[in-house]
């Protein structure tokens, strides 16, 4: 067995085995299943007893070495597509000895939740992006082992060696037969017979002394391809076909042998199938490197973004009756708003929670398709006023002000705002409702990107890219399983700086955003949609913004898109405000329609409380330039804005979260506005929950 020396650094301490040990899966050297190491689940690998029951000493000493190798050779590698290796453990006496022995290694492994096999045999349709996706980051993984010094071979590269993340995130496993190219042979090697899939071996793997080095995986690769986008397993056909006008049997080329696979590569699979067919040449030394396959694969998945649609992989029956209950809601809401239109009654608290209740639930939970949610402080336009009782919470971690919330359960995320602390523009905050304290996420690289939720899943969208400092198109999803961020969702057609952010049903409204043209700061008043359960792009709608704007926050009550202040084309700030039916936005309409200008807020720089019904500003500057503590209400009946309460200090560029119907929480904000010095000296760390009751 490996000596003391050699695994130095590799044994951990506190492994444990749990209860329930069903096998996982099976690799190269042994079987697959669930341990405990520092509170995190994990897969561990043994060996099979196959391998070292009723064999000399010698021999089980080889396959121990052999397994010790492969946890050597996995100790190197980091990349966020390779399987990362965590290090061994040795069972206590007795459950991992063989007769007495020895007692045997065992492999730790991050835990993964599927297999690429495992996810094509279960989902008839796959959302196209997410094929691109996998593909790319196999890519990516075997890019890093042709690249490593020394080259690394997998020769068993298949379906069944790719594992994914809950988020689908691919990375390569099961280097146990891997081989190292040796420095004097950087590009082939002579060895014995290659073990592997046989389905996705090239034909030089196969002969007696076989001589072969990376382009045996570039030919693997390309089976995968294959069966990632067709959903079929690619078995080539025999390797010979009798010629019925020579009456021989004639060797086939292996593009000729899995031609019936490459003809399904059809639609948005088109632009792969020359990549496909060049990787699976004959000869090693045409096909392509994968560093050429990555930038390929990457160039052909933006082709796909801007020009094909996307399949789905929910359900069709499931998103029928999604819609069905949707549009059955629908119709009660508008009987709702027929009833209180010819009563002209003011609206219960509960009738208003009615008028307001349709969201949707996730694509992949089948318990949830449409939740109750109350819009947050609903006050009834009528004689009475509201009091808030404001609570401090826990502070924020930096000060920040103008910055960008998105709410998910009982976690606030606060994201794209400024500070005079350099390093808190680009960080990600959480603030957790249940337990009033603050923690931070990995960095997004995003600055300035607006925080979303998207099926989910939380987003940064847009904004400036913090390693180039360029406005970036680019959509980053955050994986809570690995705690990293990756490409989910796809990118935006054009690059947007602060752009307005909202969702309504399945649809994701972009609406503006900044941009440089020329070195000069432009905004812009075109808006994109995404609907994230069918559609695999963004579209550009008909309908543009009634002004070219940027660094606004919409809304979307009594189903109409609310803008109520923002930066326009000569960035300066406006308090213009304007409505529309939402369902203009993303549905072709018969009629021409238009933004409706409502009049303008009676602050600068203020805030607009989600999804408040009628829209509901805070704070701001007033027109001296004064800093206002003012929360006010749009009143309809008068086309005015009425004062309704007050924050507990005067400040602008807060940001806002809703907790229920009648409860807000204020982040941040700044005391005084004008310079960087008054940004510096008066940006605030508050954090305070306001709690309304109306008072007659």
């Amino acid at each position: 067995m490996a000596s003391g020396d050699d695994i130095q650094g590799l044994v951990l301490k506190g492994v444990t085995k749990l209860d329930d040990r069903k096998e996982l899966g099976r690799g190269a050297y042994g079987r697959v299943y669930a341990v405990k190491y520092c509170g995190t689940i994990c897969a561990a690998k043994e060996i099979h007893s196959i391998l070292v029951e009723e064999v000399g000493n010698m021999e089980m000493r080889r396959t121990v070495e052999s397994f010790m190798r492969e946890c050597r050779q996995c100790s190197t590698l980091r990349h966020p597509n390779v399987i990362q290796f965590l290090g061994v453990y040795y069972p206590s006496v007795g459950a991992g000895s063989v007769q007495g022995r020895m007692r045997l290694p065992v492999m730790v492994m991050e835990m993964m939740v599927d297999s690429l096999t495992s996810l094509v045999d279960k989902h008839e349709k796959i959302p196209v992006h997410i094929k691109f996706s996998i593909v790319h980051d196999i890519s990516l993984g075997l890019c890093y082992l042709h690249n490593h010094d020394p080259p690394i071979v997998h020769r068993d590269l298949s379906p069944n060696n790719v594992l994914l993340t809950a988020h689908h995130v691919a990375k390569i496993s099961d280097l146990g037969v891997a081989k190292v190219i040796k420095a004097h042979s950087r590009k082939t090697c002579t060895m014995t017979k290659a073990p592997g899939t046989i389905d996705f071996m090239p034909p030089e793997s196969l002969d007696e002394t076989p001589v072969y080095g990376t382009p045996m995986d570039v030919f693997s690769f390309a089976g995968i391809v294959l069966h990632t986008f067709t959903q079929q397993w690619p078995t080539p056909s025999k390797q010979t076909q009798f010629d019925p006008k020579t009456r021989r049997k004639v060797a086939l080329l292996e593009v000729e042998r899995r031609q019936q696979y490459l003809d399904k590569m059809r639609g948005e699979a088109e632009v792969l199938r020359s990549l496909v067919e060049e990787c699976l040449d004959d000869d090693p030394a045409v096909r392509p490197t994968i560093t050429t396959v990555c930038e390929r694969i990457q160039v052909s998945k933006d082709v796909y973004i801007k020009e094909s649609p996307q399949d789905v992989i929910t359900l069709h029956q499931q998103n029928k009756q999604l819609r069905s209950e949707t549009d059955q809601m629908q119709k009660e809401n508008d009987q709702l708003k027929q009833q209180l239109s010819s009563t002209r009654s003011v609206p219960t608290q509960q009738v208003a929670s009615q008028l307001n209740r349709v969201t949707l639930g996730g694509p992949t939970t089948k318990t949830s398709k449409l939740k109750i949610e109350a819009p947050p402080l609903i006050p009834a336009l009528n004689s009475g006023r509201y009091c808030i009782k404001w609570t401090q919470l826990a502070s924020l971690p930096a000060p920040m002000y103008d910055a960008h919330v998105t709410v998910q359960g009982k976690k606030i995320y606060v994201a794209g705002g400024d500070s005079p602390v350099d390093d808190a523009k680009h960080q990600i905050h959480v603030y957790n409702l249940d337990f009033d304290y603050w923690t931070q996420l990995p960095p997004s690289g995003h600055l300035y990107g607006i925080p979303h939720i998207i099926g989910r899943k939380l987003a940064i969208i847009g904004g400036g890219l913090f390693a180039t400092k360029r406005v970036t198109n680019k959509v980053s999803t955050f994986d809570e399983t690995s705690q990293t961020w990756m490409s989910y969702y796809p990118d935006l057609l054009s690059v947007r700086d602060r752009p307005g952010v909202v969702t309504h049903l399945e649809h994701v409204i972009v609406a503006g955003g900044g941009k440089y043209v020329n070195k000069t700061a432009v905004a812009q008043d075109d808006v994109e949609v995404l609907n994230w359960m069918e559609n695999s792009h963004w579209q550009n709608v008909s309908i543009n913004l009634p002004v070219p704007m940027y660094s606004c926050t919409p809304i979307i009550t009594n189903d109409h898109l609310f803008i109520v202040g923002y930066t326009n084309a000569n960035m300066k700030h406006d308090k213009s405000a304007y409505k529309i039916p939402v369902v203009y936005i993303y549905h072709k309409v018969r009629k021409p329609t238009k933004w409706v200008k409502m009049t303008d807020a009676t602050h600068w720089k203020t805030a607009l409380v989600p999804s408040s019904s009628p829209p509901v500003v805070v704070g701001g500057y007033d027109q001296s330039g004064t800093t206002t503590s003012d929360i006010k209400m749009y009143d309809d009946s008068n086309k005015s804005w009425k004062n309704i309460a007050s924050l507990s200090s005067a400040r602008s560029l807060v940001a806002l979260a809703a907790v229920n119907k009648n409860a807000i929480i204020v982040i941040g904000g700044i005391t005084k506005g004008g310079n960087a010095a008054n940004a510096k000296s008066s940006s605030l760390t508050t954090v305070e929950l306001g709690q309304a009751q109306l008072i007659h």
